[in-house]
């Protein structure tokens, strides 16, 4: 009895009119969707720090570490600074030598106890053995190389890697041509990678 009256009751709201104000409405529960969690911020690249103390630390060290380098004389061939610390530490770049000769490194760091500069040459088939100037900031140092007609660079050495609190610390590579050489023609010049081509460093 009970399933003919619900027979009865399907076919009376099959019959109202879809217009009518009254009928038999079904109610479907609307699908639950988890909430979307928010994308990953991603990193960007790191900013250098602004505290105004160490950033006028910084100026003057680099006031300072301009004057040490610019006391080596002879033509520039390669010069470059950058900060010992922080989240934008290092330094590095290449330079075209026109042609061989002996040249003088000058490097200087302001600010730091210590810092290591590399300088060196790739030549094929030899090794790979580039010149570490071990710098400990209280003056310059330099060292006169043979350098071969190619490409030469230089960069700080990390001594770790990672940031590092930024201080203020900064330092520097200057390479000039040597006086003595460019007025002599009777010097025969080595390859970087002979040990023969340098001589002890002088600390200025």
């Amino acid at each position: 009895m009970k399933d003919g009256r619900h027979r009865i009751g399907f076919a009376l709201c099959l019959l109202i009119p879809l217009s009518g104000t009254a009928g038999c409405v079904y109610e479907y529960p609307e699908p639950v969707h988890p909430p979307t969690p928010d994308p990953t911020p991603v990193a960007g690249p790191p900013k250098p720090y602004t505290d105004p103390q160490v950033r006028e630390r910084e100026v003057k060290s680099y006031a300072e570490l301009d004057r040490l380098l610019k006391a080596a004389p002879g033509p520039v061939l390669l010069s470059e600074e950058g900060p010992l610390d922080g989240p934008l530490r290092g330094f590095g770049t290449t330079a075209k030598v026109p042609a061989a000769g002996l040249y003088t490194v000058t490097a200087a760091c302001v600010g730091a106890s210590s810092a290591k500069v590399a300088v060196g040459q790739e030549h094929p088939g030899a090794p790979f053995r580039p010149m570490e100037l071990a710098l400990d900031c209280a003056g310059t140092t330099s060292q006169v190389i043979a350098i071969e007609q190619g490409y030469l660079f230089a960069h700080l050495l990390l001594p770790s890697p990672g940031d590092t609190p930024w201080t203020g610390a900064v330092g520097g590579v200057r390479v000039t041509l040597e006086v003595h050489y460019a007025c002599s023609a009777s010097a025969s010049p080595s390859s970087l990678s002979s040990p023969a081509a340098t001589r002890s460093a002088v600390r200025r």
